[in-house]
């Protein structure tokens, strides 16, 4: 597969998982139920760092990645659980604690670590909250809130998108991990 029909691919499926479903509804029968977008998957081919690269909506999480030397990793084997922020999510980020992840890679990266789990986890279908353990050593909160899949209180937007070394679950806010 070339390089650009690739990137067209991958952004694609992120494109199809940031859009959201509406509920079909015809004169006389309404849908009960419809499974919710973030619990239907988009497989793509390419590593998770793939996928972010070839996607303009990750292009600040990408930037994050280089900064701390951390595409090398995600491009790896895995396999890796990654719960992404998008670019809307990074700008909800106050401006002082952005600069100050900025200036500072090690805590930069802790952030960035706080959002990968080793293995593939499958949250889907979360009907109560669940513990999953970061590579960054600090448990995340997986729950669900109706039709709404959240990781701690970040809301997970769109497919779960599949990849050749995990899965990522794309999210609309920054994860921090606490700081003792």
């Amino acid at each position: 597969m070339s390089r650009s029909s690739f990137a067209a691919t991958a952004s694609a499926a992120v494109l199809m998982s940031l859009l959201t479903h509406a509920a079909v509804a015809d004169g006389s029968r309404r849908v009960k139920h419809q499974v919710p977008e973030n619990a239907q998957v988009t497989r793509v081919q390419g590593t998770i760092v793939d996928v972010a690269v070839g996607n303009p909506a990750f292009s600040t999480l990408v930037t994050a990645l280089q900064a701390t030397n951390l595409v090398t990793t995600l491009q790896g084997k895995g396999p890796f659980t990654v719960f992404a922020p998008t670019n809307d999510a990074f700008a909800k980020v106050p401006p002082a604690l952005l600069n100050f992840l900025l200036a500072n890679p090690d805590a930069l990266s802790s952030v960035l670590l706080y959002h990968v789990t080793p293995g593939i986890k499958d949250v889907r279908f979360q009907f109560g909250p669940r513990d999953l353990k970061t590579v960054e050593g600090q448990d995340v909160y997986a729950d669900r809130e109706d039709d709404d899949l959240l990781i701690n209180n970040s809301k997970v937007i769109g497919r779960v998108i599949r990849t050749d070394n995990g899965v990522i679950y794309v999210i609309d806010s920054v994860l921090l991990p606490q700081y003792r």
